[in-house]
């Protein structure tokens, strides 16, 4: 039997049923390989930026720089009543319009730029309201209050919309709720607990990190790079605060920083990249300068660490090249 003979005898039974093409495609193991590509502008179509979306975030920016010129203009004149009126009354408000103009157009994005006001206008009335309300400056756990309830707040609009930039406030809320919380428990000042807030920007640095990747092909998932990038950088700042202090964390630092290396490729994350390679280059120098400055060997280690940057420069290009650009969507 001839290529062509049993060609036609599966068309037959293709045409009496006795055998589907999915039968044919699972016995031939070609499934995935006739699973036709998801065409580029598809797969990535929520990282498109139009003219419109621009004109949206340079609007949403001109009104707020423009709220926050006429509310200082008349701040002294409108009373206590007027100041909450133009800070928390107005960002409810606005942020009422958004929720209604999500429900109503939820592929437009014009309901996520009022909700961007809102967000921006809802903690700061929040405290103008605690200070007005207040005989006496408040204290961090009425901060730590009013910043609970915002967060409380944006859970619940995000729980209803499932929108990435409510996802946003109620992050950046709940992340502002944990360090007044701290500080409120601890009622001391930065300088004195300065480790304690260093460990805690590592935790919260991996929280994002664990957000990010949980984030991956849900409807969060324009909010992963930034993730990725704040998280990276605030984890990798806080341990750099540790090395001054301890031999330890100096040489746990290189570790650490070979770690976001080997992460941005697991990751895919240019911005995790871009932050090791950069405090990779910062402990380095911290090194030579600390321990090398006032030796004879001070100008020769200047130029093995000029030729150390250039290897960083080159091997962080190379891992972007080779792991990286092949996903466009992460930073």
């Amino acid at each position: 039997m001839n290529n062509e003979e049993l060609l036609q005898i599966l068309a037959t039974k293709l045409e009496v049923g006795e055998l589907t093409r999915k039968e044919i495609l699972a016995q031939l193991d070609l499934t995935k390989e006739t699973e036709p590509a998801t065409p580029i502008h598809k797969k990535f179509a929520h990282f498109s930026f139009s003219p419109a979306k621009l004109l949206y975030a340079l609007g949403a920016i001109i009104v707020i720089v423009g709220i926050a010129i006429f509310v200082a203009q008349i701040w002294d004149d409108i009373g206590s009543a007027g100041r909450i009126a133009t800070t928390l009354g107005l960002g409810l408000i606005i942020a009422a319009s958004g929720s209604v103009l999500l429900k109503q157009k939820p592929q437009n994005a014009i309901g996520a730029i009022f909700h961007t006001i809102g967000g921006v206008l809802i903690p700061s009335g929040g405290m103008v309201t605690l200070y007005e309300l207040t005989l006496v400056p408040p204290s961090l756990w009425q901060t730590t209050t009013v910043f609970g309830v915002i967060f409380l707040f944006y859970l619940f609009l995000n729980t209803f919309h499932k929108h990435p930039i409510l996802t946003f406030f109620t992050i950046a809320n709940g992340t502002t709720f944990i360090y007044f919380l701290v500080a409120a428990m601890t009622n001391v000042s930065y300088y004195e607990y300065r480790d304690l807030y260093a460990y805690l920007t590592m935790v919260v640095g991996l929280s994002y990190l664990l957000l990010g990747r949980s984030f991956h092909g849900g409807w969060n998932r324009s909010l992963i790079g930034l993730l990725y990038f704040l998280g990276s950088g605030g984890f990798l700042w806080a341990a750099f605060s540790q090395v001054e202090d301890s031999l330890t964390w100096l040489f746990l630092y290189f570790f650490l920083v070979l770690g976001g290396l080997f992460l941005s490729i697991q990751l895919k994350s240019r911005g995790i990249l871009i932050l090791s390679t950069i405090f990779l280059i910062i402990h380095i120098s911290y090194i030579t300068g600390e321990y090398f400055a006032d030796s004879l060997g001070w100008p020769i280690s200047l130029v093995i660490l000029g030729f150390i940057f250039i290897g960083l420069g080159y091997s962080s290009f190379s891992i972007n090249k080779k792991y990286l650009t092949t996903i466009e969507s992460k930073p």
